[in-house]
């Protein structure tokens, strides 16, 4: 399988997506399902694609805005970007998705925030990923190289 992740459209990555706002074919065969389907928000596939991690909402078993992990994926919608995966354990409706740069630095700060995220808001805190940055560096809680190397990777 092919990593959503690795995928690029005009030799760049993909934008930021939300997934929500793509309209879905009434006919689509699971749409019923998907309503009551618990959310991934800022979701990712693992480097080999055999599962997912972002965080979670409506989860049965998880609270909202735990960042975690699914079982393993067995079926992945087809569009670009997916709006659904089902997992050996449910069904997930996919919401917003960001490239994997953006992704790694809205994980850490959300991380060191020492707050869960709340729905509806963003990992991270901000859109203003130079403030995450800094807040990053602030923190003292990860080494300065890793934070210019977030830096250097989304500014690719």
């Amino acid at each position: 399988m092919v990593g959503f992740n690795s995928l690029t459209r005009n030799g760049g990555a993909l934008p930021r997506i939300d997934a929500a706002s793509i309209k879905r074919s009434p006919d689509d065969p699971i749409q019923e399902e998907l309503s009551s389907a618990p959310l991934l928000e800022g979701w990712a596939l693992a480097d080999d694609g055999h599962w997912m991690h972002g965080w979670f909402f409506g989860h049965p078993e998880i609270e909202d805005g735990t960042h975690g992990h699914t079982s393993a994926i067995v079926e992945l919608d087809a569009a670009i970007p997916p709006r659904w995966a089902k997992t050996e354990s449910r069904l997930y409706r996919l919401g917003i998705f960001y490239p994997p740069a953006e992704r790694e630095i809205r994980y850490w700060a959300q991380k060191h925030s020492g707050q869960p995220l709340v729905r509806g808001s963003v990992p991270g805190g901000s859109d203003d990923i130079v403030a995450m940055l800094a807040f990053l560096r602030s923190t003292g809680r990860i080494r300065w190289s890793k934070v210019d190397r977030l830096e250097h990777d989304y500014q690719k």
